[in-house]
């Protein structure tokens, strides 16, 4: 083996170097050798001595020679093992490595298996554990179970205590309590978990209160929102019973389609022996438009009242019956406030319809409560709520809608106002305060509606021609009449064209009074008003709105308007105030019938006398207007005062003013009779008047003869107009008397008859009775001026003709006097 045979080669080696460790050297001394050997062979303690020996000799250099030879011979021998061992030793260092793995590996297997073996140790600790804790729970739920079987009722009705809460059944949770309590819990009463249990149905008695509010108040928040569409059904439903909304047009259909419907489930045959059998046979099914959900189900199936029952219940069992009245009196007031109060966007017809459908949905729940329920609310209380609501619904109302300027939105308001009355009056509401709402926006209705067709009455005052109606043909002439109630004595034996007296004017106004009636009806109907107040009402409205034309007429007038407008104007009126009686007898066709038409009893009649100050603002005008042109045309006149001769004929103006006067009185053909006659008689006094004043100047300061010759001419002119004067039933005499004045002036200075009129002058049968002296002073004067002018001062100063002059200017001077 090869380890043995180094073991041995050691040995041998080892030999051979002890013995060459004791040879002995020439050089060294035998005290020296002894120095040496003790030094390998002593101990580590000894060897301090062996050195102090060595110094104590003093040849210290010599055995340090000695002990350098000793180990350089040591040196050499170690080699020479070391060479002869090498081999052996790297074996050796080999096979130590290869065991050092071996050890390694046996090591690591050892790790491994010592692991292995805790793993297994701890889950045998852990089953050994687990088994004496299952071992534990058996035992335990043994125990268990025999102490349940003994309280296993209470731990049901518990279990189903929670079941029912759980699934919100609290009136049946509570009852299971009151049975848990009362029975099961005290016959367990020796176990603690009773007392436990017992402590805890105070909690859930608590708890059920609570659930049982909440409960109520999501039956309040439903309420809430489904309010608007079970208000929609209930206005709903009292329009098809009230056929509101529906014209008799309308009805008749819905008859018609109803008899075919029925009419259509029988079938005629002729039997055998020849008799008729109806026979019914299946009715067709018509596809149907598909309808919303809400239209298939009453106003109380889109709520369910369960909550309300089941909360009285509860709280009757809890002995709570007061609280929660007082509770529900007080949530449904509360609620009651914010369903009246409007919300801040009603700015339009559909936010009002959806407000009034939420109040009505708010009490027809309140009323099936009331029904159902009769202890949680009572008659009293319902009206009590109505009655602060109604107050707040018409003041809201009232603010919000009371200042609306469309008519056609405040009809379509009346009809949501006055459908929201007759669903509540169907539910026992009292409603009287909503119909006064009403009437008050009629008023204000009527105002709206006066002031638009006051406005249209204006319009068709500026865009008239002021000029007859004119028709060609007969359709028009029969258009004409069905528009406006005229008749006149065989106008229809006239050939065409025919001419009607009234412009276009008077049929638009008559045609707007009559919509104008018929928008009042439109407001009134179904407001609880009689006939005869609604007649009343109506013919109020008719002089209302006569009355606010008539003030628009009167302020039109004062324009400056031409003759032939206001002489139309004037013929207009007299038709229009005509016209009144036929609109009376509208009013009463729409609010008694036809059969009414002639009675007058207990009506407001319609007054005529409201165009009579127009009537004489504008005979005022058309007077003013005929001496304004009289004055214009006058003004023109531009009198040679110092005319040597007269013309011969009527100067330009008098003739441009005659026939200005026949064009303009012939057009007052259909002005009333009297208003002609004044008119014309008042014209020739002012043309009288303006000739006079032209005479008598103070700017004339002398008149020729000739002048007074043309200046007579003229006037002879006027006094033949009047004799001719186209205007009927003037009397020719009565208005040639309007210049008599004038006339009788210019004979007596023309004539020089002053002897005659100084001696008739003031007595009744004076031939110029009409001749004042100073009109006549004023007139010679200006004659003598002339005179004194032509002739020189000195020429007129001398003679008989200035004395006789001077003497009868003297003379009527003392008539003047006189």
């Amino acid at each position: 083996m090869p380890n043995s045979s180094s073991t041995s080669q050691a040995n041998i080696t080892g030999s051979e170097t002890a013995s060459t460790s004791y040879v002995n050297y020439v050089e060294m001394s035998a005290e020296q050798e002894y120095f040496l050997y003790e030094l390998e062979t002593t101990d580590s303690g000894s060897m301090g001595l062996v050195l102090r020996a060595i110094y104590d000799t003093g040849d210290v250099q010599q055995f340090a020679r000695a002990l350098q030879q000793r180990i350089s011979h040591y040196d050499k021998n170690i080699q020479k093992v070391c060479s002869f061992h090498y081999q052996s030793f790297v074996d050796a260092m080999q096979e130590l490595m290869q065991l050092k793995e071996q050890c390694q590996d046996i090591k690591d297997e050892t790790v491994q298996i010592d692991a292995e073996i805790q793993r297994i140790s701890q889950r045998l600790c852990a089953k050994k554990q687990e088994i004496v804790r299952y071992r534990k729970l058996m035992k335990n739920a043994k125990t268990a179970m025999d102490q349940i079987a003994v309280c296993l009722p209470v731990l049901e009705n518990y279990a189903k205590l929670q079941e029912l809460m759980s699934n919100k059944k609290y009136y049946q949770a509570l009852k299971t309590l009151e049975e848990l309590e009362h029975t099961h819990l005290a016959l367990v009463e020796k176990y603690r978990f009773t007392q436990v249990l017992a402590k805890s149905m105070t909690p859930v008695r608590l708890e059920i209160k609570d659930k049982a509010y909440s409960e109520f108040k999501d039956f309040l928040e439903n309420i809430k929102k489904v309010a608007g569409r079970i208000g929609k059904h209930a206005s709903k439903d009292t329009a098809e019973q009230h056929s509101f909304g529906v014209t008799d047009a309308e009805r008749a259909r819905k008859i018609q389609e109803e008899a075919r419907k029925n009419a259509s489930n029988v079938e005629i045959e002729v039997s055998a022996d020849g008799s008729i059998v109806k026979k019914n046979v299946s009715p067709k099914r018509y596809p149907q438009a598909q309808v919303e959900d809400d239209e298939q189900v009453s106003a109380q199936d889109l709520i369910d009242f369960t909550p309300v029952h089941r909360c009285c219940q509860i709280f009757n069992v809890l002995g709570a019956k007061e609280e929660f009245e007082q509770y529900y009196r007080q949530q449904r007031r509360e609620q009651c406030d914010l369903v009246i109060e409007p919300s801040h966007k009603m700015n339009n017809f559909k936010h009002y319809v959806e407000y009034l459908d939420e109040i009505v949905g708010f009490f027809v729940v309140e009323d099936q409560i009331l029904m159902t329920q009769s202890n949680l609310s009572t008659a009293a209380e319902k009206d009590k709520l109505w009655d602060n609501a109604l107050l707040k619904i018409r003041h809201h109302l009232d603010a919000r809608f009371g200042g609306c300027p469309d008519v056609e939105m405040m009809l379509r308001m009346k009809k949501v106002i006055l459908l929201f009355i007759l669903t509540m009056k169907s539910y026992g509401y009292a409603v009287a305060p909503l119909y006064e709402l009403l009437q008050n926006f009629r008023d204000q209705y009527n105002e709206i509606l006066v002031k638009e067709y006051c406005a249209q009455f204006e319009r068709d005052l500026d865009k008239d021609n002021y000029t007859p109606i004119t028709v060609n043909s007969e359709e028009e002439f029969r258009a004409v009449i069905r528009q406006f109630p005229f008749y006149k004595r065989s106008m229809e034996q006239e050939p065409f064209p025919r001419k009607f007296p009234f412009s276009r004017f008077v049929i638009s106004a008559y045609t707007q009074a009559k919509q104008y009636l018929i928008g009042c009806l439109k407001f009134m109907d179904n407001l609880q008003l009689n006939t005869s107040a609604v007649d009343d009402t109506v013919r109020r409205c008719a002089n209302v709105l006569l009355g606010r034309w008539a003030g628009i007429l009167k302020s039109f007038v004062y324009k400056r308007l031409s003759m032939i407008q206001l002489v139309q104007i004037t013929i207009n009126l007299g038709y229009l105030e005509k016209s009144c009686e036929s609109l009376g007898a509208f009013i009463t066709s729409k609010t008694a019938g036809e059969e009414a038409i002639g009675t007058t009893s207990h009506q407001v009649v319609l007054s005529e006398k409201v165009f009579r100050d127009v009537r004489s603002e504008v005979e005022q005008q058309i007077d003013e207007c005929m001496r304004s042109k009289v004055d214009e045309i006058i003004e023109l006149s531009n009198y040679d005062w110092e005319l040597p001769a007269a013309a011969g004929q009527a100067s330009d103006f008098i003739t441009d003013l005659i026939k200005f006067l026949l064009t303009t009185f012939q057009s007052f053909t259909n002005l009333p009779s009297g208003l002609a006659k004044h008119v014309c008689t008042q014209t020739c006094k002012h043309i009288s008047q303006s000739l006079s004043d032209l005479l008598l100047s103070p700017e004339t300061k002398a008149i020729s003869t000739g002048a007074l010759d043309q200046f007579s001419l003229d006037v002879m002119q006027c006094e033949m107009f009047t004799t001719r004067c186209p205007v009927v039933g003037v009397d020719p005499q009565t208005l040639s008397m309007t210049f008599a004045d004038l006339r009788q002036l210019l004979d007596l200075v023309m004539s020089s008859d002053w002897t005659t009129f100084n001696a008739e002058y003031g007595k009744d049968h004076a031939k110029y009775l009409r001749v004042k002296a100073s009109t006549a002073i004023v007139v010679l004067e200006k004659m003598i001026e002339y005179e004194r002018k032509s002739t020189g001062f000195f020429g007129i100063a001398r003679g008989d003709r200035k004395r006789l002059l001077d003497t009868i200017v003297r003379q009527l001077k003392l008539l003047e006097i006189q």
